[in-house]
């Protein structure tokens, strides 16, 4: 019986001695709860992009100064409209800018929010099969939609010719055939997209590198219903997110001061652009008389995930400039978790 009893306590002893000791690990220290202002001013001129690991505005520009954002993507060739000034895009049955001198008969569509590129207004004008590599080669027409001020910024017709080389190919004109121009946009790795000017005629890098920032505070068109869930655009004021590098859950149960680390794992992450979106505020009075505020939802929490895989919750807490009451203000809490 005792050498049974010796016998099993060597064997423990040999079982144990095979595991590492635990560690013990030092608790995280979330970070201060910051609060940001962001200065979009009441006409909403400005998209901003800011940084949530550095708590800084990473750079600003006039929303209207560019017409199309080219993909830097390395396997994508997504051309996408500014959807901040309402822009919308057709394609016709021509395949020679001369021919088109009209917008009879065209189905316009816009770019959906959620930046699903199967929803692009202009798509398949590239085709990428295997080794083969075909252009549609039609005319598209884009009303480049209105200014902060409401001003119509026109219409202009234009061709995407190729891809090659790495640069996108197009050319375009105004309707009655004048100021046409041939252009190349080369990507560049560093960033999401480059964006250019039709009407200025020039390449803009409005947009910060993609890794230097997390949300753009912009006005944006997106998709809304009716009662009877017919889907009809509209130009709305709110948040997109980086989402080559961000992700963004919604939670609207837990208290805003309670969320911790811990409870990231309960949350299913999205990387649709709009997942923060603009319905964060909602309308209170009557939009028909004039008379009416933006109340925001202080119990939408939003947790985010970035590049580096820290997360944070973020909540907004008013529209309003907190000195001069001027709307165009969105202010935000946020916490490293």
């Amino acid at each position: 019986m005792y050498k049974n009893i010796i016998g099993l306590i060597l064997i423990i002893v040999l079982f144990t001695s095979c595991f590492k000791e635990d560690r013990m690990i030092i608790p995280h220290d979330p970070g201060e709860v910051n609060v940001v202002v962001i200065p979009m001013t009441q006409y909403y001129t400005d998209q901003i992009y800011f940084n949530l690991e550095n708590n800084e505005i990473v750079s600003s520009n006039n929303r209207s100064i560019f017409d199309l954002s080219f993909s830097c993507n390395d396997s994508l060739t997504h051309i996408i409209l500014n959807t901040a000034n309402f822009a919308m895009a057709a394609v016709t049955n021509f395949e020679r800018l001369e021919d088109v001198n009209d917008t009879l008969g065209l189905d316009w569509n816009y770019d959906k929010s959620d930046g699903n590129p199967d929803s692009l207004a202009i798509r398949n004008w590239i085709i990428i099969h295997e080794e083969d590599t075909s252009y549609s080669n039609r005319v598209w027409v884009i009303n480049l939609g209105i200014n902060a001020l409401g001003l119509q910024l026109g219409l202009k017709k234009i061709k995407f010719n190729e891809f090659k080389g790495n640069k996108y190919y197009f050319s375009f004109s105004n309707m009655d055939n004048s100021g046409l121009q041939e252009v190349n946009i080369e990507k560049n790795d560093l960033y999401r997209s480059i964006q250019y000017s039709l009407r200025e005629v020039d390449e803009y890098q409005t947009e910060p590198e993609i890794d230097a920032w997390d949300l753009i505070f912009t006005q944006y068109t997106t998709l809304l219903f009716t009662n009877e869930g017919l889907s009809y655009p509209y130009l709305v004021t709110g948040v997109l997110q980086n989402n080559n590098y961000c992700s963004v859950a919604l939670d609207t149960t837990l208290q805003f001061s309670k969320i911790s680390l811990s409870d990231t794992l309960i949350f299913e992450f999205s990387t649709s652009l709009d997942k923060i979106g603009y319905d964060w505020k909602v309308i209170v009075g009557d939009v028909e008389t004039g008379d009416y505020y933006y109340e925001t939802k202080v119990e939408n929490t939003y947790i985010l995930k970035d590049n580096n895989s820290f997360y944070y919750k973020l909540r907004f807490t008013n529209f309003y400039d907190p000195t001069t009451g001027e709307k165009g203000f969105p202010t935000f809490e946020y916490q490293k978790l």
